[in-house]
């Protein structure tokens, strides 16, 4: 029995140790990092240009920005928004990625799903930022993508959304 212990130890500090630079280290006891940072990007799918948008939202220690652009084309101007986030608002929106499973690298798999939403997170913690991958590209990834969706909704006040959904709107009916 102690020699199955042993074992079972070894290889866990050797597991530990494998982390590639890839892999995100979670803080201890799942604790936001100092320096926690992200960018989101979420574009809504495969929809008729007046209907289509991507945001891109940053978080750092401070602020929350969220660019929106309308349609397809790169060269659209996006709408910018600003807002003031607390430690503690920062602090929730790393608990709702780390639940969701955000945090983790998303395996580079395509399952086939055409026309959805699509995003990916660029993540700073422990000094270095690291690309999360796509999300959307697979049930699983779909499900994390939903989830930081509404991660993003709930950090920022729900004025910002109604701002953007409306202009989208009215950017559409042009």
């Amino acid at each position: 029995m102690r020699l199955l212990l042993g074992l079972v130890g070894l290889l866990l500090v050797a597991g530990c140790s494998q982390a590639g630079a890839g892999t995100p280290v979670p803080a201890a006891a799942g604790r936001m990092p100092a320096d926690f940072a992200a960018t989101v990007v979420y574009r809504n799918g495969s929809v008729p240009p007046e209907y289509h948008y991507e945001w891109v939202l940053r978080v750092d220690e401070t602020t929350a920005e969220l660019s929106w652009r309308p349609g397809y084309e790169r060269d659209q101007e996006s709408w910018v928004e600003t807002v003031p986030v607390t430690g503690e608002q920062r602090a929730e929106f790393h608990r709702a990625l780390r639940s969701a499973g955000a945090l983790d690298p998303v395996p580079p798999v395509d399952s086939g799903i055409a026309g959805g939403p699509t995003g990916s997170i660029e993540l700073t913690a422990g000094g270095s930022t690291r690309d999360l991958g796509t999300l959307g590209l697979t049930h699983e990834a779909q499900d994390i993508l939903d989830r930081v969706h509404d991660a993003a909704e709930n950090l920022l006040p729900a004025e910002v959304w109604t701002t953007m959904t409306d202009r989208q709107r009215s950017w559409g009916g042009r």
